[in-house]
């Protein structure tokens, strides 16, 4: 007998584009989706008894619960990468969230997961879809913001970005940007990235 949890809310994928799924989802909402990704991934990544690369962070493959509490799915590409392998000739997995460091060489690290997890918490505070095909314009946009020390105001999802949200959202996509460097060794692991969300959570219930 095969025992599955039913999960009411679909993916965050769903909730957050698809029109006949869609729902209102306030800024608490949103960075306790953010934040409890970020300890599952943290906890896959440095305190299960093996280490678990994900290798296929995205959306979709954040399910939600009735009261959007998430679960990470779908690790069928971390079975797929041999434990005792630090490379593979088979680049797998979307490439829309994929680490460009893993596309050219390759190597799939915990620091792989975390650029994904970055174009996650960019698709949470815009509402828009990260897409492949026309150069990942939302990732661009972000790191363009960034790059000339512009404020992304107006890439924010309109539902949230109220005058009393902005810092907050600043500092999201600050976190994200982070996870999103091309040097692999400047990304921050997934325990950092936690201990920062867990930081802006608490100043945010002050």
């Amino acid at each position: 007998m095969l025992v599955y949890e039913f999960i009411s809310k679909g993916s965050l994928h769903d909730i957050l584009h698809e029109s006949d799924k869609r729902e209102p989802l306030n800024l608490d909402v949103r960075l306790s989706i953010v934040v409890e990704s970020a300890h599952g991934l943290a906890y896959m990544h440095s305190q299960a008894h093996t280490k678990i690369l994900h290798g296929d962070v995205k959306p979709a493959n954040i399910l939600l619960d009735d009261n959007f509490v998430p679960k990470i799915s779908d690790f069928g590409i971390s079975r797929l990468i041999a434990i005792d392998k630090e490379h593979t000739a088979n680049v797998i997995g979307d490439m829309t969230y994929m680490d460009p460091v893993y596309l050219q060489i390759g190597r799939l690290t915990e620091k792989s997961d975390v650029y994904s997890f970055g174009v996650v918490i960019l698709e949470v505070i815009s509402r828009k879809k990260a897409t492949h095909s026309d150069n990942n314009s939302l990732v661009t946009s972000f790191l363009e913001c960034h790059k000339e020390k512009k404020k992304a105001t107006e890439l924010f999802d309109k539902e949230i970005a109220t005058t009393g949200n902005l810092e907050l959202l600043d500092t999201l996509a600050g976190i994200a940007v982070g996870c999103l460097n091309l040097d692999v060794d400047q990304r921050p692991s997934m325990t950092d990235v936690v201990a920062r969300l867990l930081t802006l959570n608490r100043s945010r219930m002050v």
